[in-house]
This record gives C-alpha cells, structure tokens and sequence, in this order.
C-alpha cells in the first residue's frame, strides 16, 4: 500500500483526440454546477420541495469541496482495480469530520422536520456511522435508515471526490476496463453521458460516489454486456435529451444523458427530474442498474 503523493504520475498521450478510458471530475464545479441544475429544475416542480433540500445539500458540498483539509492522501495499492474501493479506518475519520461540517452547515437552512434528522444523525457513534457508510458503499442501502442515508453518501462523496482525480492521474489507463462499476472506487454509476469531447457521441458513465466517468461502449447493456436486443425509451420523441437504454438479457436499464445536445444538464439532477420514466420502465418489468446519490432508494425504514 502507498499514498498517491508517493506513486509517479502514469503517462499519457498528448493527442487531443485520444479517447480516455477514464475521466476526473473538478467536484467542486460539479457540485455547483448541480445546484444550479437542480434549482432550475425546482421550479414548476411536483418535487420542488425536495429539490430545493437537494439543492441547499449540494450546495454546501460545493463549499467544503473548495476550502476544506482532507487530511493525508489515503493509501492504495497500485496494482489492484478500483483502488479507492476499500480505504479502511482512517478514510472513516476523515468523511465522518466532513460529515459533522455538512450538517453543521445545513442545519440552519432547513425546516425542523429536516432539522431533527440532522441533529439524531449528528449525535451517532463513530463506529456506527462506520458500518452504514461501508453498507451504503456495498449497495446493502436497506440496512442504513433510509432518512441518514442522503447526507451520510454527500459526505462520503465529498471525500471520494476530492481524492479521486490524484488517482486516476496514478493508474495505468491502458489497464482499464470497459465495465459496470467505477474503475477508481467500485461504485455503481448514476446515469451514462453522451459527450461531444474528444469525439462526438462518445459514451461515459459517472460515478455516484467519486464523480469520476469511464468510457463504455454504446449500445451494450451497462450491467450484462448484452450487445443485442437493446431499446431506447423516452418520453417524447427518440432524439429526446434523456432516454433510457435497457436490456432484454437482464432486465436492467440505465439512463442516457445527452450533454452533446443539453450542456447544463447533470446526471444526478436530470436523473432525478425524470423519474417519470423510471416509473414506466419498472411497470414493464425492468430495473435500475444505476445509483442516484440524491434518492437511495430503500426497501424498507426503520420505525423510529
């Protein structure tokens, strides 16, 4: 194991046009530039009230992701995929400060419905929230209380994020993978992107935990691999901005996001405000292979 300020930076192409296997996020520009996304959103919404939670949440990400101290660079061994997957006791104490600030910084701006999770969450073990974070990150999400789960993944995500980009800038690319979860931090992915950088109609898949995106071919099931029988759903027309692509082998679907087309839209806001099409693919049998780090979805909650 080694910290990423020991490990050599990997080389690289200069090419411009050289497809990346995987990208690195700025989060605190894709923190921010969610909130904007998800306050355009919030207006004329059925959802605005939770959108507007959403917003003010990730927010004071953006905020911690700018000026915050993350501690020392976390260990990892270079030679294993998904190398941020298991960060072990000292990443705990690091996300859990990050934690105590998130919701110090968001108590103030919320209703006390709100206001009392945030303070019951506040006041848990360390040892505790250790447990529901590596749950969580596991995807075992009906294990954590479904009300601690929203703000426990942002602070988690916080940290991922921030050490994510002196990663990837670590790893050998040529050793990367087409595959379902994410190369740097063995997360599932929020949504697949269509890009127009380096080359247009490029597919990536982002992150729900790191932010990071990795490419993936199109028109092969991002859960299976399947490369036959796949459809697109929308909910308009077939050149609409958000479509879902699903899979006849295995049933799962993930969304497609066509920032080629619509710049300003964000995989976890736009994921969110098209849940529409969600509902119309489960009632035909399918399922989500995606994670949305603003709606966890749970099997069951807790009764206090």
């Amino acid at each position: 194991m080694s910290h990423t300020a020991e490990i050599p930076l990997a080389p690289g192409s200069e090419s411009p046009l050289e497809l990346k296997p995987l990208k690195a996020a700025d989060p605190a520009s894709v923190y921010l530039r969610r909130a904007k996304r998800l306050e355009v959103l919030a207006k004329d919404s059925p959802l605005a009230d939770y959108l507007e939670l959403c917003r003010r949440l990730v927010a004071v990400q953006a905020k911690l992701a700018a000026k915050e101290d993350f501690g020392l660079p976390p260990a990892w061994d270079k030679s294993e995929g998904e190398p941020l997957t298991d960060l072990g006791p000292s990443a705990d104490s690091y996300w859990q400060s990050l934690l105590q600030q998130l919701l110090s910084e968001l108590l103030p701006q919320v209703d006390e419905s709100v206001a009392r999770v945030l303070r019951l969450l506040m006041q848990q073990a360390p040892e505790q929230l250790s447990a529901w974070g590596q749950a969580l990150r596991q995807g075992n999400l009906s294990t954590v209380p479904a009300r601690f789960s929203l703000f426990l993944w942002a602070a988690m995500g916080l940290y991922w994020s921030h050490w994510a980009p002196a990663v990837i800038q670590r790893m050998d690319q040529r050793r990367v993978e087409q595959q379902s979860l994410c190369p740097v931090c063995g997360s599932h992915p929020v949504a697949s992107v269509i890009v127009d950088e380096p080359r247009a109609g490029l597919r990536y898949l982002h992150c729900s935990l790191c932010e990071s995106e990795w490419h993936y071919i199109r028109a092969h099931c991002t859960c299976c691999g399947h490369d036959k029988e796949m459809n697109l759903w929308s909910l308009d027309d077939y050149q609409a901005n958000v479509r879902i692509e699903s899979c006849e082998a295995c049933h799962g679907y993930t969304k497609m996001m066509f920032l080629e087309k619509a710049p300003l839209m964000d995989v976890a806001a736009d994921d969110l405000a098209t849940l529409m099409l969600d509902s119309q693919l489960n009632e035909k049998g399918y399922g989500a292979t995606t994670v949305n780090p603003l709606l966890l979805a749970h099997e069951t909650e807790d009764s206090e």
